[in-house]
């Protein structure tokens, strides 16, 4: 359940090459802390177009899994990292 539930809500998330870095890191400057996890996590993981969504969806359900977020704030926070690095387009 939290596999599907989790790929639904972040099934527009792609990240691309670091074409506006800057304004990714900006808008993830604003992000709650579970958010910024998932963005710096993502990043580490050098995403591709191809990627981006499934390393953001496995940090997610990671930390769901863990107990550290429930699966809505997981899909808050997923959402929200995946539209900063929706910027690097």
């Amino acid at each position: 359940m939290k596999t599907i539930l989790c790929f639904l809500c972040l099934a527009c998330l792609t990240t691309a090459a670091y074409a506006d870095q800057k304004a990714a890191d900006a808008c993830a400057a604003s992000l709650p802390p579970a958010a910024k996890q998932i963005y710096a996590s993502t990043l580490a993981s050098n995403p591709t177009p191809s990627t981006g969504r499934s390393i953001v969806v496995s940090i997610v359900e990671k930390m769901i899994a863990e107990g550290k977020l429930t699966m809505a704030e997981g899909e808050a926070a997923g959402h929200a990292a995946g539209n900063c690095l929706e910027q690097l387009k």
